[in-house]
């Protein structure tokens, strides 16, 4: 083989051979990339979960709400109605 022309000697073989390898260190390359594009993008911590209350008054009727969330997603919400003579749920 000499430098001047280097693929000379080469059969089809050889250059099947070249092309094969060439595609899997490209797949394996992609596969490592988009691997670590995944990890990357998955972003910081979790958000936290909240947990809030109110009274929720409609008229006379009173209303003991939770509200669970999730950064602004609510997950939960229970409302329990509030007696008016003792102040207890319900």
């Amino acid at each position: 083989m000499k430098l001047h022309r280097p693929f000379q000697d080469w059969t089809l073989e050889n250059f099947v051979g070249l092309l094969y390898f060439v595609f899997c260190a490209f797949a394996v390359t992609a596969i490592i990339g988009l691997t670590f594009a995944a990890v990357i993008s998955m972003g910081g911590p979790a958000p936290e979960q909240t947990v809030t209350h109110y009274v929720d008054t409609q008229g006379d009727v009173k209303r003991l709400c939770l509200a669970y969330k999730t950064g602004d997603h609510v997950d939960a919400l229970s409302c329990d109605l509030i007696d008016p003579m003792t102040g207890d749920t319900e």
